[in-house]
């Protein structure tokens, strides 16, 4: 039996290098690129923009400039409920605008991967976006590996045999204030009344304002991979 000898794979730098020496008019394809790339710029800088716009608004909402009524005269103009998720997303990339300015060249231009990025901590936004090999071709899923991200939702109709461990209250009371999102595993051994306690506590902490539910979803695995978003222009 051969020894079959594999060729070393091939970097993206040699891949682009043997595309460059093949191309039939290298300089009139470099000016298609050129124009495609002031294009994503124009496109970010949109979305930077927006951003920026509903933090202003919520901004002077909070601070009393504007009221309620304001401010959802704003949202029912732009198409945008106050609670929903898309609002919570604009008002983050608009916190982080003038960091993504810095490094526009870098940024990708889909408002989910932009939103993902906006929650990053700085030394892993430096590491995968400054010091990163994906630049503008980052995805979504991507964002999510090299942050150890997981944002998996089980489906209904797999049912979860195995918990996640047990989490002592002490150790989620040391992170409690920064926390803005948590996922909920249910055993499939649930009662329904059990079931509904647990949604009347939460019933009574949306009421009070401490917390918002994002519209819960049945699928099959939900990954949240948003990579072909379209640029939502009235949202």
């Amino acid at each position: 039996m051969k020894n079959v000898i594999k060729k070393p794979k091939k970097t993206q730098f040699e891949i682009q290098q043997i595309m460059i020496q093949r191309c039939k008019d290298k300089s009139l394809t470099q000016e298609f690129i050129e124009k495609y790339q002031m294009s994503t710029k124009g496109a970010i800088e949109q979305i930077l923009n927006m951003g920026e716009t509903v933090l202003g608004v919520y901004e002077l909402y909070k601070d009393g400039n504007l009221n309620q009524y304001d401010l959802n005269y704003f949202c029912m103009s732009i198409g945008v409920e106050q609670k929903s998720s898309t609002f919570r997303k604009y008002k983050a990339i608009g916190e982080n605008a003038d960091k993504f300015r810095q490094c526009m060249d870098k940024m990708p231009s889909t408002f989910s991967v932009l939103y993902e990025l906006a929650t990053l901590e700085a030394d892993l936004f430096e590491k995968i976006v400054i010091n990163g090999e994906y630049g503008k071709d980052l995805t979504l899923k991507q964002v999510r590996q090299l942050a150890n991200k997981s944002h998996i939702v089980p489906s209904k109709n797999r049912p979860i045999n195995h918990l996640p461990a047990y989490v002592h209250p002490s150790q989620v009371a040391k992170v409690l204030k920064k926390i803005n999102r948590f996922v909920i595993y249910i055993s499939s051994t649930a009662k329904e009344s059990e079931l509904n306690s647990i949604v009347k506590i939460f019933d009574e902490f949306q009421k009070n304002g401490v917390l918002r539910y994002e519209m819960p979803e049945i699928t099959e695995y939900l990954n949240d991979d948003e990579n072909n978003e379209q640029l939502p222009l009235a949202a």
